[in-house]
């Protein structure tokens, strides 16, 4: 190998390793970027955090009781359709609750710790869990049909009707009730 191709290949390896160490660093900067986004999430602190993970915690159990209760009602109805839907959402909703007992415990450590990073990750997790309960709440609600608006039981609907909108039919066109509305032309030449 001649002095020239040395050089070469010295100065090739030279821009990898420089290139190599820029995307190192931009990889370090982007997740240092990502943290602070979720510390920004957050804005909680670790007490803050511990007591709105059992409040979900709370939240997740009082959806499992209303699915089973659902599952219940629906055994004692016989509906074959209903109660499969509904034990395949209470199975799900029980993996998601024991999944974030465990990650309140882990929440816990973290806070005893003081690992920002960690506890973040954590709550993150958490707020997941409630939302994936929640939508099998309203998968659940599809199940046995109910509306799943999410306005629940006890909903007053009150209806102000604006007093300046006429009762009458205020139209330009006056339309006799029985006129039938024009056909419009067949396109098909076969028919």
């Amino acid at each position: 190998m001649g002095k020239r191709s040395v050089w070469n290949w010295g100065f090739v390896a030279l821009v990898m390793a420089a290139g190599f160490q820029v995307g190192v660093a931009k990889a370090q900067d982007q997740r240092g970027q990502a943290d602070i986004q979720g510390d920004h999430t957050a804005n909680l602190t670790g007490p803050e955090q511990l007591t709105e993970a059992h409040h979900i915690i709370e939240v997740i159990g009082n959806i499992r009781r209303t699915v089973s209760d659902m599952l219940d009602r629906a055994r004692q109805e016989r509906d074959i359709i209903k109660v499969n839907c509904l034990d395949d959402k209470l199975t799900q909703i029980d993996v998601a609750q024991r999944s974030a007992n465990d990650h309140q415990s882990l929440l816990e450590n973290a806070v005893s710790i003081s690992n920002d990073g960690l506890r973040n990750h954590e709550f993150n997790l958490m707020t997941i869990f409630r939302q994936r309960v929640s939508g099998l709440e309203a998968e659940a609600r599809q199940c046995v049909g109910e509306d799943v608006g999410g306005f629940g039981d006890g909903l007053v609907v009150s209806v102000t009707v604006d007093p300046r909108i006429p009762e009458e039919e205020t139209s330009p066109y006056p339309r006799d009730p029985n006129e039938l509305p024009e056909q419009p032309p067949v396109m098909s030449p076969v028919r």
